[in-house]
C-alpha cells in the first residue's frame, strides 16, 4: 500500500468514527429509551452531541477524496454523495429536534426511531457506493453497521457512567443494559472476524497478519474484556471503577474501529 494510498484513507477513517460515534450513539439512547429508565440531563447531552458528531461527519464527508484507479473502493458517484451528505444533515436535523423533544419533557421515542433509521441509511448508501461488487457492498455494509452500533455503545456507557457520579441514586439497570449491549456487539464482531478470514476477506494469510491479530487482540478481545468488567463493576455499584473501565473501553474500540476502517478502506481487508 502506497503513501498516498494511506493518506487517502484517512479521510474515510474520520468518516466512519464520526459516523460511528453518531448514529451509534443515537441507536444505544434509543435502546435504552425502549427499556430502562435514565435521566433527561443524560438522554439530552447524548442526543445533542450525536447531533454534532453527525454535523462533524457531514463537513468530513464533503472532503473525502475520489478513489483512484486501483483502490479497494469505488467512486460512489455524484448522486450517491449527494444523497449520503443529505442524509447526514438529516440526522444532525432530527437530533436536534429530538433533543428539543427530550428538554420539554418527552422521550421523543417516535422522532428517536426516524433518526436512527435515518442513520442507517447513511451508512447503507455509503456501502452501496464504495462497494466494488454486490457481495463487497453487503460485507462492508455488515461490517459498518456493527462498527457503528459497538462505538457507539461504547461512547454512550462511557457518558452515562458519569451520571452515577453525579446522581449516586440512579438506578443501575440502565448502565447494565448498556454493557450487556456493548457486550453482545463485540461478540457480533469476533464471529464476523472469524467469518470474514473463512471467506477469504480477512488479512490473515494475506500479508496482513500484524494487523489483523492487532485487530483481533486490542480492538476485540480487550474490548470484551473490560465491557465484562464495567458490567461487574456497576453490578456491584462501584460506579467510580465502572467509569475508569469504560474510558479504557472506549479508547480500545475507537482503536479497533480504527484499524478495522484503516485496513479496509486502505487494502481491501474486513476483520
Amino acid at each position: 500500500m502506497s503513501v498516498e494510498s494511506i493518506a487517502r484513507s484517512l479521510a474515510f477513517i474520520n468518516w466512519v468514527v464520526l459516523v460511528a460515534l453518531a448514529v451509534g450513539s443515537l441507536a444505544a439512547l434509543l435502546l435504552l429509551t425502549h427499556r430502562a429508565e435514565s435521566t433527561r440531563g443524560y438522554r439530552g447531552f447524548t442526543v445533542f452531541a450525536a447531533g454534532g458528531w453527525a454535523f462533524l461527519a457531514w463537513l468530513a464527508d464533503g472532503a473525502l477524496p475520489v478513489p483512484e484507479a486501483g483502490a479497494p473502493i469505488q467512486s460512489a458517484g455524484p448522486e450517491l454523495d449527494a444523497l449520503r451528505r443529505l442524509l447526514l444533515v438529516l440526522v444532525a436535523s432530527l437530533a436536534t429536534l429530538w433533543t428539543l423533544r427530550i428538554a420539554r419533557g418527552s422521550d421523543g421515542r417516535i422522532v428517536g426511531a426516524i433518526t436512527v433509521a435515518v442513520g442507517a441509511g447513511v451508512i447503507l448508501v455509503g456501502a452501496l457506493g464504495w462497494g466494488t461488487t454486490p457481495l463487497i457492498a453487503i460485507a462492508l455494509a455488515s461490517q459498518l453497521l456493527i462498527l457503528t452500533y459497538v462505538t457507539g455503545c461504547a461512547f454512550a456507557a462511557m457518558i452515562l457512567a458519569h451520571w452515577y457520579l453525579v446522581t449516586p441514586k440512579l438506578p443501575e439497570s440502565p448502565l447494565l443494559l448498556l454493557s450487556r449491549a456493548l457486550g453482545a456487539g463485540v461478540a457480533v464482531q469476533i464471529a464476523l472476524f472469524l467469518i470474514w478470514q473463512l471467506m477469504g476477506l480477512g488479512g490473515l494469510g494475506a500479508g496482513w497478519d500484524f494487523f489483523a491479530i492487532l485487530r483481533l487482540l486490542i480492538g476485540l478481545i480487550f474490548p470484551a474484556l473490560l465491557t465484562y468488567a464495567g458490567w461487574r463493576t456497576a453490578r456491584a455499584r462501584s460506579m467510580e471503577s465502572a467509569t475508569g473501565l469504560l474510558y479504557i473501553d472506549l479508547g480500545a474500540v475507537i482503536t479497533g474501529t480504527i484499524l478495522a476502517s484503516g485496513l479496509f478502506f486502505g487494502a481491501g481487508i474486513l476483520v
